[in-house]
């Protein structure tokens, strides 16, 4: 064996040790993996496999198989299902590292109940729903965060349910954007920015209303000056305001 080939197979034994320990990482940082020792988030990190996806590409749609769970790495992902008039109603969005979706086919391995598509360039680590499960057989610590991330979503749910029924457009609207800036806000000198690319439909159908309302909301929060738009980003000047009116 020559001298090139071999310093091949180092650079590729390197590479594949280097892909290794960068999923071990970003395992680490996931509240998924919480508490689990380097050996099982290894033993996880073997089974997922990286895949990117263009802004507006669909990852999956309403009624494919759900044979896979997705983790962001990066970007953000839009989950929406379509009413039977061909209307677009987002039921959450994801947009922090570690964020996981399409976790309802881990449990029943039915059709997927909504669409998925990246609202931005995206990078997510997928795992096969049979491989999650037999790592949640031989791990009961991650059984149990998978538990609390159920857990979670149920509750997110039954806010945004009581949300739709009981509050007008404005009141959801200030309470969708302060929950936005608290999961994806980042602090500048304006405020506090909404690091997602957001367009009016989106919130629109975030909320639960119509483009033009949603619109009229927003124009009427910038009047009030509790809002601010730069860049293509919604900037939030005065939460106590956009409380209050939740609360109103």
């Amino acid at each position: 064996m020559t001298y090139t080939s071999l310093a091949g197979i180092r650079a590729r034994a390197d590479g594949v040790h280097g892909a290794m320990n960068s999923k071990v990482s970003f395992l680490k940082q996931t509240p998924l993996f919480a508490d689990m020792d380097d050996g099982q988030l290894s033993y996880v990190a073997r089974d997922i496999v990286q895949r990117y996806y263009k802004q507006g590409e669909i990852i999956f749609r309403e009624g494919d198989p759900g044979q896979v769970v997705y983790l962001v790495a990066s970007g953000q992902v839009r989950i929406f299902v379509n009413g039977w008039d061909g209307t677009e109603t987002s039921v959450i969005l994801f947009g922090r590292p570690g964020d996981i979706f399409g976790e309802l086919a881990v449990v029943d391995g039915l059709p997927r109940s909504a669409t998925a598509v990246a609202l931005d360039d995206t990078a997510l680590y997928l795992i096969s729903r049979e491989d999650f499960r037999q790592h949640m057989v031989q791990c009961p610590q991650l059984a149990l965060n998978f538990m609390k991330v159920l857990t979670r979503r149920v509750r997110y749910n039954t806010q945004q349910v009581d949300s739709l029924a009981s509050l007008g457009i404005p009141q959801r609207l200030a309470r969708k954007l302060m929950e936005l800036a608290q999961s994806y806000g980042r602090v500048n000198s304006d405020g506090v920015q909404i690091d997602m690319s957001l367009t009016q439909t989106d919130l629109a159908s975030l909320i639960g209303a119509t483009r033009e309302s949603t619109n009229k909301s927003l124009r009427d929060f910038r009047k009030q000056q509790w809002i601010l738009m730069k860049e293509g980003r919604i900037i939030i000047r005065d939460p106590e305001a956009l409380r209050a009116l939740v609360s109103a």
